[in-house]
C-alpha cells in the first residue's frame, strides 16, 4: 500500500510540473518578443516614425502563421499575414404558418394544414489559403442532409478574375442570389419557380470598377442536392449575369442597381415549373406538370433603387420553351415589385451586385435600443398558362406584407401577411388562400 500512495504521489508531481518548462519556454518567447517590440517603441519616439511604419514593424516581429481569433458575423480565424483566413458559421430559420383559404380553394386544393417548421438549419466552414485559393462547405440538416453551397475557387487571376467549381447558385435572378438570411419577406416571389438553383459546375466572374460592375458566366448540370452527383445524359445549362450601379451616392445610401440575366439550357427529357403560394408549407397552387422539351431559354430583367431609408425592387423574367416533333414554343412569365421601409433609419446594404446584412443603429435592450423595425409590401405574379401551346399551368397573383423587427445584426422576427389569388387554370385549382407566416431567425 506503501508503494502505490508513493506511485501516485509521484505521479501528481510529475502531471504538475511536467507542462512547466512548455509554459516557460513561451512566457520566453512572449517576454523576447515584448521587449524587441517596446525596444521599437522607443526607437520610433525618438526619431519621431509615424504611427503606421511602427505598426508595420511591429507586424513584421511577430509569426506570420500566428492565427487571430474574433468575430465579425461569424467566428473567423486569420493569419497575421492575411494569406490564411477561416469562417465558422450557420443559420436556423423556425417557421410557423396559418392557412385560412375560401371555400373554393378549399374544396379544390389540399394540403393547407396549419404547421410549422425548420426552414432552413444550416452549418458551414468557409475560408481563404495561400491568398489565393477559396473554399466553401455548407450543409444543411433539415430533413434529409443535404449540399448547399460546396466549391473550390481560384481568385486574383489575371484578365479572368476568379474561377469557381463545385455546387453553387447559377448566376441569375437578384432576388435568387440574395441570400435568405438577408431577403425581406419570408419566401421569395412567384417568379423564382424559373430560377435554376443550385448546380453542379463551373464559373468564372469578377467585380470591376471598385464594386459598380459584376459580370458571371458558367455551365452546370442539373444536379440533385443530396448528394450532388452526375449519374445521367440529362442536358446541361449556360448561365449569365451582368449588374451595373449607375447612380451611387452618400456611401451606398442612395444607389441605382441594374441587372440583367440570361440562361440557356438543353434537357433530353421533361421539365416542368411549378409554385407555392410564398409559404414553404403551402400546397401548390400552379404547375405545368411535365413538359417534353429540346431546350429552354431564359431572360432576366433585375433593378432596384435605395433612398436612404427607402428601397424599390422588381424583377421581370420570361421563359421560352421548345417542345419536341415540332410542338409550337411555350412562353411563361412572371414578375414581382417590392417597397420597404426602415422605420428606424437604417437602409439595406448593397455590395458588389446583392443586398445584405441589416445592421440596426441600436441593438434590442442596448443602451435602451429596440433594434430596426422594417415595413415592407409586394406584388407578384405568374403565368404558367400558353393556350397558343395548348399547356394551361395556372396563373396567381400574390400581395404580400411584411414587418421585420432586427433585433440585432444576427437575430430578427419576420412577419407575413400573404394574399393568393390562384386562376386561369382547371376549376379544381382556383380561389383564395390567406396565409398568416412567423419566422425566428439567427445566423452565427
Amino acid at each position: 500500500m506503501h508503494f502505490w500512495k508513493k506511485t501516485a504521489l509521484g505521479i501528481s508531481i510529475f502531471l504538475i510540473l511536467a507542462p512547466w518548462p512548455v509554459i516557460g519556454l513561451a512566457k520566453a518567447k512572449d517576454s523576447k518578443l515584448e521587449r524587441r517590440i517596446e525596444a521599437l517603441e522607443k526607437i520610433a519616439m525618438r526619431q519621431g516614425v509615424s504611427n503606421q511604419v511602427l505598426e508595420r514593424l511591429i507586424a513584421q516581429q511577430r509569426d506570420p502563421n500566428e492565427m487571430r481569433v474574433y468575430f465579425k458575423n461569424g467566428l473567423r480565424f486569420d493569419s497575421r499575414d492575411k494569406r490564411f483566413k477561416y469562417q465558422i458559421g450557420g443559420r436556423i430559420q423556425a417557421d410557423v404558418n396559418f392557412f385560412d383559404p375560401d371555400s373554393r380553394f378549399k374544396s379544390s386544393i389540399e394540403n393547407t394544414a396549419n404547421g410549422a417548421e425548420f426552414r432552413r438549419a444550416r452549418f458551414f466552414i468557409s475560408g481563404l489559403l495561400y491568398n489565393r485559393v477559396k473554399f466553401k462547405a455548407q450543409y444543411d440538416f433539415v430533413g434529409q442532409t443535404s449540399f448547399s453551397d460546396v466549391y473550390i475557387g481560384l481568385i486574383g487571376i489575371p484578365i479572368i478574375g476568379n474561377i469557381t467549381v463545385g455546387h453553387f447558385k447559377e448566376p441569375f435572378s437578384l432576388e435568387d442570389l440574395t441570400s435568405s438570411k438577408y431577403i425581406t419577406f419570408l419566401e421569395r416571389s412567384l417568379p423564382s419557380a424559373f430560377t435554376p438553383g443550385r448546380n453542379l459546375g463551373i464559373a468564372i466572374h469578377d467585380v470591376l470598377y471598385d464594386g459598380r460592375a459584376t459580370w458571371a458566366m458558367g455551365y452546370f448540370r442539373p444536379t440533385p442536392s443530396a448528394p450532388p452527383r452526375i449519374q445521367s445524359e440529362d442536358g446541361g445549362s449556360f448561365s449569365t449575369r451582368l449588374t451595373g450601379v449607375p447612380v451611387q451616392r452618400k456611401n451606398g445610401r442612395q444607389l441605382v442597381h441594374l441587372g440583367f440575366g440570361y440562361s440557356f439550357r438543353t434537357s433530353d427529357d421533361k421539365l416542368s415549373f411549378s409554385s407555392k403560394p410564398e409559404s414553404n408549407q403551402g400546397p401548390v397552387t400552379v404547375d405545368t406538370g411535365d413538359i417534353g422539351s429540346e431546350d429552354v431559354h431564359q431572360f432576366n430583367f433585375e433593378a432596384a433603387v435605395v433612398i436612404y431609408m427607402f428601397r424599390v425592387q422588381g424583377e421581370y423574367t420570361l421563359v421560352k420553351v421548345k417542345q419536341f416533333s415540332g410542338l409550337p414554343d411555350i412562353d411563361y412569365h412572371g414578375s414581382y415589385v417590392m417597397v420597404s421601409y426602415f422605420l428606424t433609419g437604417e437602409n439595406q446594404n448593397y455590395s458588389k451586385g446583392f443586398f445584405g446584412r441589416i445592421t440596426p443603429r441600436r441593438n434590442f435592450m442596448e443602451n435602451g435600443g429596440w433594434g430596426a423595425f422594417e415595413a415592407a409590401l409586394r406584388f407578384s405574379t405568374i403565368d404558367l398558362n400558353d393556350g397558343s401551346a395548348g399547356k394551361i399551368g395556372g396563373k396567381e397573383n400574390n400581395y404580400t406584407a411584411a414587418l421585420n423587427w432586427y433585433l440585432n445584426a444576427h437575430t430578427r422576427v419576420m412577419f407575413n401577411y400573404v394574399r393568393a389569388h390562384v386562376y386561369g387554370a382547371p376549376a379544381v385549382n382556383r380561389g383564395h388562400l390567406n396565409i398568416f407566416a412567423l419566422r425566428f431567425q439567427m445566423d452565427f
